[in-house]
């Protein structure tokens, strides 16, 4: 099969999923998935769920190989994420809450995909002050975006707020303790968490690496205060909200544990804690109410410190699995590049939508954004910037949208002076996302 006929295939697959998708939504709107245990209406059993389709073009990184051939540019089908969630409320008080998916499927995943349990956890709420819950979640604190996406304002969440997935925890999950509640206009969470023991080597001479010790408690928080419209405490909290509230808040975050990575100096071995600061702000208001159109920003500064020479490289949905050592970048392989270390950095992302296509029927709009890292990680002799520009077509809000995403990242390599800028590449990607609920 041919590359252009591949790429050609992936367009007509969405073009047409979108299609009979539009269609289908001219009719009325179906009844929300949910099952009443009493008559008043306050205990209920609700389903919901989403899929996200990638269909993709990227440049890989020097080096790249598939299996065993090297390939400078791949093109691909991906389901990256499926979910499916169920959330109980039998009592008064008491939401249990559990979900499964299945998380980066490519054409790689050659063995029957595992449908993971994500969540499986229980809050009961002893007022709108004070929650307090227990079980496997992703309540996370540091940043708004560090539990994961929800109708996202590009086709992705920050990379940066991911930060330690799939290292410390499973797909941004942990057995936690957690308190959360609002009190006025100010929001709060607080966890505590025992993370995984991560995967592991021998420590470096003077780079942090995770170790593979007895894990210590791992407690992280976000504090944020509300100006306008209050949001819900909930785990994840939306990108934008497409001008349907005025929303602005100021955040505050921090993540610690203990020992958690380590190094040599002097041929002695080193423990480093994890020490993780944010601030950040994000704004959401309508423009024009009737017209549906809205503007967004967001921007948040980090400090992290893992420990002398930190960097992680994370290739989102990377479909290369190995490299060739001779001409490898210190990127590794596919899609990777550094967006995690110890330093300091900078993230922004804005966007807006513009009128309905439609005015009479409020359907269809478009809506244009763009995202910026900007890192000086201690490792890197050139600071570290990633680009990504998006636009998207909302077929029904965020409950069903086509997204495309182009992205520029850099390509560092040792040029004697240290670690330095050569060369950067591109990844686009046609997002397809549907809500079910």
């Amino acid at each position: 099969m041919s590359l252009s006929f591949t790429r050609c295939s992936l367009v007509i697959f969405l073009f047409v999923g979108s299609w009979l998708t539009v269609n289908a939504q001219e009719k009325k709107a179906n009844k929300p998935l949910k099952y009443y245990l009493n008559d008043d209406k306050t205990h209920f059993i609700a389903f919901s769920g989403y899929a996200q389709i990638w269909a993709r073009y990227t440049e890989l990184n020097p080096g790249s190989k598939v299996n065993e051939s090297a390939v400078r540019s791949t093109a691909d089908i991906s389901l990256r994420r499926l979910r499916m969630k169920m959330v109980i409320a039998p009592t008064d008080r008491l939401t249990m809450v559990f979900q499964g998916g299945t998380t980066n499927l490519t054409y790689l995943s050659d063995q029957e995909s595992a449908f993971e349990l994500l969540d499986a956890y229980g809050e009961y709420k002893l007022s709108n002050k004070f929650t307090l819950g227990a079980g496997r979640s992703n309540w996370k604190g540091l940043t708004r975006f560090a539990s994961g996406p929800t109708a996202t304002l590009l086709y992705d969440v920050p990379f940066i707020m991911l930060g330690n997935v799939n290292r410390t925890d499973l797909t941004l999950r942990n057995l936690n303790i957690f308190f959360k509640g609002q009190l006025g206009k100010l929001d709060y969470r607080f966890i505590v968490a025992k993370t995984y023991v991560p995967q592991t080597g021998k420590p470096l001479p003077d780079i942090s690496t995770f170790n593979n010790l007895e894990v210590k408690p791992n407690f992280s928080s976000y504090f944020k205060w509300q100006f306008f419209e209050k949001e819900n405490s909930t785990p994840t909290s939306p990108g934008s909200y497409l001008g349907k509230k005025k929303v602005l808040s100021l955040g505050v975050g921090m993540e610690y544990q203990k020992d958690l990575l380590w190094s040599l100096k002097s041929g002695d071995t080193l423990l480093n804690d994890m020490k993780l600061f944010c601030a950040d702000i994000f704004f959401d208001t309508p423009v024009n109410l009737s017209r549906g159109t809205s503007f967004n920003f967001y921007s948040a500064a980090f400090l992290h410190d893992y420990g002398p020479g930190y960097i992680r490289n994370l290739g989102i949905n990377n479909i290369a699995n190995g490299t060739d050592s001779k001409q490898a970048a210190f990127n590794g392989a596919g899609n990777s590049y550094p967006v995690v270390g110890t330093g300091h950095s900078f993230y922004l992302q804005s966007g807006v939508t513009l009128p309905y296509f439609n005015q009479q029927k409020k359907s269809l709009r478009l809506m244009p954004a763009f995202g910026i890292q900007y890192s000086r990680f201690e490792r890197l002799a050139d600071p570290m910037i990633s680009y990504d520009l998006g636009l998207t077509l909302l077929l029904k809000d965020h409950a069903s949208k086509l997204v495309f995403n182009a992205q520029s990242r850099p390509i560092y390599t040792d040029q004697g002076g240290g670690l330095k800028v050569s060369d950067r590449k591109m990844m686009f990607v046609l997002m397809y996302h549907i809500n079910i609920d």
